[in-house]
């Protein structure tokens, strides 16, 4: 009985775990939109931008399968998160803020939250708003 436990114990927390990500993922990026992204090395990437958070998910273009995530998980042929910061900082530039990556959470394999940090300068949609007025 108790190896029937060992055996069953790890695969209800990892469904567990993956229920809350999906909640997670939810709550924090319901409502926008996708975006498609090219990295300069030619990798794509789809990115869900919550800039009223700071935070982006990115994750590979297309649907990853459940077979891609289970080989990631044992280890073989793994994203290192770095290469995500990377790519959502180069997509950030594009947008024409100066933003950078903070930190970087694995939500979901393989999808991942980069929160970050931007200057606030005036930037193109600003000048809708007209020219600052003198205080």
């Amino acid at each position: 009985m108790r190896v029937f436990f060992r055996m069953i114990a790890p695969m209800l927390l990892a469904g567990l775990a993956g229920c809350a990500a999906i909640s997670y993922a939810k709550d924090n990026y319901a409502g926008i939109s996708p975006q498609q992204y090219k990295a300069a090395n030619g990798d794509r990437y789809t990115i869900y931008d919550n800039i009223a958070q700071s935070r982006l998910m990115i994750g590979p273009a297309g649907s990853a399968s459940a077979t891609e995530g289970f080989v990631k998980g044992l280890g073989l042929s793994s994203t290192p998160p770095v290469v995500y910061r990377d790519a959502a900082e180069q997509y950030l530039r594009s947008t024409e803020r100066n933003c950078t990556a903070q930190d970087v959470t694995l939500i979901l394999d393989p999808r991942y939250e980069v929160r970050y940090r931007c200057d606030r300068t005036r930037g193109p949609s600003d000048v809708l708003l007209g020219p600052a007025r003198p205080g």
